[in-house]
């Protein structure tokens, strides 16, 4: 790999003393531009993005009837949903949770909190830079008028402002304090 870019897995130490690092974190993270692939980010030696998939399917397929919430688009949907939550009681309305959710409030609340878990799992467990460059691939900020927009608030919601900014970034065309303004 040419012009490659290294993400030093003792610098991620330093920034993130939570994280659990195995002694087959020898090899360091590499990462470069594919100027062939319309700019797409090439790895190697990824050690916690096999986790981090992990996790994020573990989120993306969470059955949210276990926590009294569903998702309508119509009112045949919604309607249908109703039914496969716990009764309301008496009074009770449900809350929206935008995006076609819907819940009881502290079904909501449950299902923010296995959420909440799951972004803590993923920030004591997996490496910043490496989920930078796999959602950088992933939303496709190589071709993004935005360039590392998406990639980068995925960092900086989850570890926050600091270890945003300790990311190696391509195509970063917003500072991180313009993140969330």
């Amino acid at each position: 790999m040419r012009n490659i870019t290294i993400a030093r897995q003792t610098a991620a130490k330093q920034a993130l003393p939570g994280l659990k690092h195995s002694n087959n974190m020898a090899q360091e993270f590499e990462f470069e531009e594919n100027q062939n692939n319309y700019g797409v980010l090439d790895y190697r030696n990824a050690h916690t993005l096999k986790r981090y998939r992990e996790l994020c399917d573990e989120r993306s397929k969470v059955d949210v009837k276990k926590y009294d919430c569903f998702f309508a688009f119509s009112d045949r949907q919604f309607a249908e949903g109703m039914k496969t939550i716990r009764p309301l009681r008496e009074g009770e309305k449900l809350v929206s949770i935008g995006a076609g959710g819907y819940g009881t409030k502290d079904g909501v609340k449950r299902l923010y909190e296995f959420y909440d878990s799951i972004d803590d799992k993923i920030r004591s467990e997996c490496n910043p830079q490496e989920v930078y460059v796999y959602e950088y691939n992933n939303h496709e900020c190589c071709i993004d008028w935005d360039g590392d927009l998406n990639a980068i608030r995925i960092i900086a919601s989850v570890w926050g402002d600091d270890v945003a900014r300790t990311i190696h970034r391509k195509n970063g065309f917003y500072p991180i304090d313009r993140l969330f303004t």
